[in-house]
């Protein structure tokens, strides 16, 4: 924990200063606060109740902090100039940007004004498809699109998602209903013709149809796998075409470890003929975490799941990543790209 303190009344702050609304101020002594921002927290010593309200806006007489200390706490995004702060554009968006700014600072508003400029399409008529549409839209993404055939049934509801109520509904119109109570700002309508989402978000149960595969990496659309069964949830990989590895390297590497995979493989994308066994809770957790990652994608973040899964197993709730890196014998350029950033 840093510790600051304040030495005599030297150069001196704007008045204007404040703290950042999402800081938690906690007195450690009569002149010692310790203010919390997330998970990170600094105690400053020297503060007297003078100084404090005029970092909470309640007054501004007295003298106000060193300007010493006021570019510390800014530099950690402790306190924060009121004249700089933006506006969320959508009001609902005001604790996202608040959230945003604990983590990036300046940078939240852009980030921000990216995720409300952004399209993301998820794909199948499974229980984390409209749950994940649904997460990334209250986000503050921009346009989110859930493309899936058939009516929904009562085995594809989920807290978060679709309701009970909507048994019988088209799949497509009752997500379309889910994103609109959610986030009434989100656009939920399908893709015109020939556009193309930011992000494709793929959530059939078993191996993704190699179509539908080979249609992406052609197109040069990224795309994110999230499947939950009985007992494990798995968020990932996050493909990006021509720099990442693909999932045709994830088969390859499973068929090094069982040469019967091929074979496997085209047994599992037989569709089921009832519902699958999915537990409500893991497909929560597995929704949040692709929404996440989904987020982390589109606004410049790291992403776990760039050439790795994040797996989720029960009963023992063991979280683990598992990395696929680029297959030799896979022409999706990956590997190319790995080679020429080593020789550079």
């Amino acid at each position: 924990m840093a510790e600051i303190k304040l030495a005599g009344p030297g150069a001196r702050a704007a008045r204007e200063m404040i703290l950042n609304p999402a800081v938690r101020v906690l007195w450690r002594d009569g002149n010692v606060v310790q203010l919390e921002l997330g998970s990170r927290a600094v105690v400053v010593d020297g503060l007297d109740t003078t100084a404090i309200r005029q970092l909470t806006g309640q007054s501004y007489e007295g003298d106000p902090i060193p300007a010493s200390a006021v570019a510390a706490l800014r530099e950690e995004r402790f306190v924060l100039d009121p004249r700089a702060q933006p506006a969320p554009g959508v009001p609902r968006l005001a604790s996202e940007l608040a959230a945003l700014q604990v983590r990036h600072g300046a940078l939240a508003e852009d980030i921000l004004t990216a995720r409300r400029r952004s399209v993301v399409q998820v794909d199948g008529a499974s229980r984390l498809a409209p749950s994940i549409a649904v997460l990334l839209a209250a986000a503050g993404v921009g346009q989110v699109a859930v493309s899936a055939q058939g009516d929904v049934r009562l085995a594809h509801t989920v807290p978060g998602g679709l309701a009970p109520a909507d048994e019988g509904a088209r799949f497509t119109r009752a997500s379309f209903d889910a994103i609109r109570r959610a986030a009434p700002d989100c656009d939920p309508g399908p893709l015109p013709p020939g556009a193309a989402p930011d992000l494709t978000i793929l959530t059939t149960p078993g191996p993704i149809d190699t179509d539908v595969r080979l249609g992406l990496h052609t197109r040069g659309g990224a795309h994110l796998v999230v499947q939950a069964d009985g007992d494990r949830a798995v968020v990932g990989p996050l493909v990006v075409p021509g720099s990442t590895s693909c999932l045709h390297c994830a088969d390859l590497h499973r068929q090094d470890r069982d040469p019967a995979w091929p074979l496997l493989a085209a047994q599992l994308a037989t569709p089921l003929r009832s519902a699958a066994p999915s537990d409500a809770i893991l497909c929560c957790f597995a929704a949040a975490l692709a929404a996440w990652q989904a987020l982390a994608y589109l606004g410049g973040d790291c992403v776990d799941t760039v050439e790795g899964t994040v797996e989720l197993d029960l009963p023992g709730g063991r979280i683990r990543r598992r990395t696929l890196p680029a297959h030799p014998a896979c022409g999706c350029g990956a590997v190319d790209r790995v080679a020429d950033a080593a020789s550079a």
